[in-house]
């Protein structure tokens, strides 16, 4: 039995990197999964994947995030498919290649088709996600967004990335507190020590991000705290941004207390 037997997820950005890595996490629970990325192709190769690892069923659907009836059909999949929506994991950005180039080191350089590119897929997809799933999830429901730290250590040439990624802390704050009578959780997560290289380019990483404490890992790190989210163990957990990384080390346990203490008021 899985942690996940008898859920149903969609993942965006499903085709590469972290979005297949948390794909295979929850094929491996049990979860039926509806994959959606811009390229069929990749999506399924990753939904056979996901079949071996011991997905109960598997859709695909050409998705870009960009796009609002994009999204809404993605939703509408699962409903079509399974009947129902229990977890929608929210993982497609982008950042840009030339973000290693010397015209983007701070935010007066940027050209403003990069820009908008990065708020579209990064903080406007994001909320075309929430707005597709909300209205289709019941209570007991889980929504991940996937977030960065680099938009909570943001500082000189942190740049627009980090700035698209500081809004998916704030819409997910938004959403926790939206959905909190239908009993829908909403939270952030993050991998933490880890860069998906493949949003810069092959092993290329921007001068801003080498100065955090991050650097480049197993996507994998991301995945035990992507299934506990999507599981019945995180319902009493919501409106917080979780770090993979701190997961993986302290445990559902660990984060409790740790948001207990949050949650605290100061003593004088």
């Amino acid at each position: 039995m899985g942690s996940l037997d008898g859920k149903v997820a969609v993942i965006t950005g499903a085709s590469r990197g972290l979005g297949e890595a948390m794909a295979r996490g929850l094929a491996r629970q049990g979860a039926s999964l509806v994959l959606g990325a811009r390229d069929r192709a990749d999506l399924a190769q990753v939904a056979q994947a996901c079949t071996s690892a011991g997905a109960e069923a598997v859709e695909v659907v050409p998705t870009d995030v960009t796009v609002e009836s994009d999204v809404q059909s993605l939703a509408q999949a699962a409903v079509d498919g399974f009947g129902k929506l229990d977890v929608f994991i929210a993982n497609a950005g982008t950042s840009y290649p030339s973000l290693t180039d010397k015209r983007y080191t701070d935010l007066a350089s940027y050209d403003l088709d990069v820009v908008q590119q990065m708020f579209q897929v990064n903080a406007i997809g994001v909320w075309l996600c929430m707005k597709a799933a909300f209205p289709r999830m019941t209570e007991g429901g889980s929504f991940i967004a996937i977030g960065s730290e680099t938009g909570r250590r943001a500082g000189a040439g942190s740049g627009v990335y980090a700035v698209t990624k500081a809004c998916v802390d704030v819409l997910t704050t938004i959403g926790a507190a939206e959905m909190a009578e239908a009993k829908v959780r909403v939270n952030c997560l993050t991998p933490g020590g880890m860069v998906d290289t493949n949003l810069f380019g092959p092993n290329k990483m921007p001068e801003f991000l080498k100065n955090l404490p991050v650097s480049t890992s197993d996507t994998d790190i991301i995945v035990p705290a992507a299934v506990w989210l999507a599981s019945d163990d995180s319902k009493d957990v919501t409106g917080i941004s979780l770090v993979g990384k701190d997961f993986n080390v302290i445990g559902p346990a660990g984060i409790r207390a740790r948001q207990s203490a949050a949650d605290s008021p100061p003593s004088y």
